[in-house]
């Protein structure tokens, strides 16, 4: 596997840097919040238009009260046996509406600014124009490159996490492209993630006449959270962040009620079964006496771990990122994101593939670093072409890349 091809996809990609960034305003300049699907059924069509004039097939699918998700499909010249591209983004965000009007589009010399500049409509834009390369080259030596953009990440994908799944198991390679902080770093493993509420039941009583007969949910809580803290200790590499606190609210009544939510990340099931069991043994015991506790488990994402198949991406990125000059970095990450939904569905996925930024989800200070849109939109280039050319008959080996 000698040959490398995103330097030419960057000598492709780089006269488009300014039709990108209109393009890229044009979107920026819609509030598109999660939610908000006035504005993410605004841009669908946008995003419909360009990549039907690209020559994908695109369809439109309910996300009911998030709007529109998105799916282009591409064919190519080897329908039989070639490669399958999944490449996954999302176009709503965590801004409010309004935002898009208070902080709209700009750009200050090698950086430009707005609400989901970074996270992620920017990553959209490069998907685009690296499927407009690879076409340029008349590369056609795959079967099928799908493009999935949905309205709904930033809450969890729970309306378009099925279709995530059905595309996923439709395909042989997948490729996220959320956005990285340098050039040099993707995504090859993430945290999974578990979501509880704990609820503390007490005994109301009179805070000034009668105290000895209440028992206070909220100490009894407080003294839980403590004990949650404490599991970092005992758990390395698992978190738990305690938030959204609240109670019954009365100053002269002891409380009977309280309650918080727990957020739970490990990179490993194990972490997240022994967090749960932890986690219950604390809802167990009780250091004030006469109050209860009830903890309710919501599972949430398994986590994405470096499998060999991983690795094997991971090497081919690699290659071609050494062609632009870069030593690739494989991290792993805290955070989740539709990578984890498409790993848990059995496809081999690499993540962090979109173009460098800061300040995600900080409305007046979120930046893209221009010049990545067709740096690293030609490393997704040449990534799609070299993991093509491994699935054709003259390169298959044992070392390519497949699906498990």
């Amino acid at each position: 596997m000698s040959a490398t091809f995103s330097q030419a996809y960057l000598s492709a990609l780089q006269p488009y840097e300014e039709e990108m960034l209109q393009r890229l305003a044009l979107l920026v300049n819609i509030d598109s919040g999660t939610g908000q699907v006035e504005g993410i059924t605004r841009i669908m069509g946008y995003l419909r238009s360009w990549l039907e004039a690209l020559g994908c097939s695109v369809t439109l699918h309910d996300g009911g009260q998030y709007g529109p998700h998105l799916v282009a499909r591409l064919s190519g010249s080897r329908l039989a046996g070639g490669r399958r591209f999944l490449l996954v983004g999302h176009v709503d965000t965590v801004y409010a509406p309004g935002s898009a009007s208070a902080c709209p589009f700009r750009r200050d010399g090698e950086l430009a600014f707005g609400p989901g500049v970074i996270d992620m409509k920017s990553g959209v834009i490069m998907a685009l124009y690296s499927l407009r390369a690879l076409l340029e080259s008349h590369f056609s030596d795959f079967s099928e490159i799908c493009l999935v953009l949905n309205g709904d990440e930033e809450m969890g994908s729970p309306s378009s996490t099925p279709l995530l799944w059905e595309l996923a198991r439709q395909a042989d390679v997948g490729l996220v492209l959320e956005p990285t902080r340098s050039p040099e770093i993707i995504t090859e493993a993430r945290k999974g993630a578990d979501r509880y509420l704990l609820e503390i039941s007490g005994r109301a009583a009179h805070s000034g006449a009668e105290p000895h007969r209440g028992r206070s949910a909220v100490i009894e809580l407080a003294h839980k959270i403590v004990a949650i803290d404490h599991l970092h200790a005992l758990l390395p590499g698992v978190t738990f962040n305690v938030t959204r606190l609240g109670s019954s609210e009365l100053l002269n009544v002891v409380p009977e009620m309280a309650r918080c939510w727990i957020s739970v990340r490990a990179y490993t099931q194990e972490g997240l079964e022994a967090a749960a069991e932890a986690l219950e043994q604390i809802a167990a015991c009780s250091s004030v006496p006469g109050t209860r506790a009830r903890l309710t488990r919501t599972r949430g994402r398994v986590p994405y771990q470096a499998t060999p198949q991983v690795r094997a991406l991971v090497e081919v990125a690699r290659l071609e990122a050494q062609a632009l000059g870069l030593e690739l970095v494989a991290e792993a990450k805290g955070g989740v994101s539709d990578a984890n939904l498409l790993m848990q569905a059995g496809l081999p996925t690499l993540d962090s593939l979109g173009p460098v930024g800061g300040k995600m989800h900080v409305l007046r200070e979120e930046f893209l670093r221009i010049p990545s849109l067709a740096l690293r939109g030609a490393l997704l280039a040449g990534v799609i072409r070299q993991l093509a050319l491994q699935a054709a008959p003259a390169a298959e080996g044992a070392d390519a890349p497949a699906r498990s």
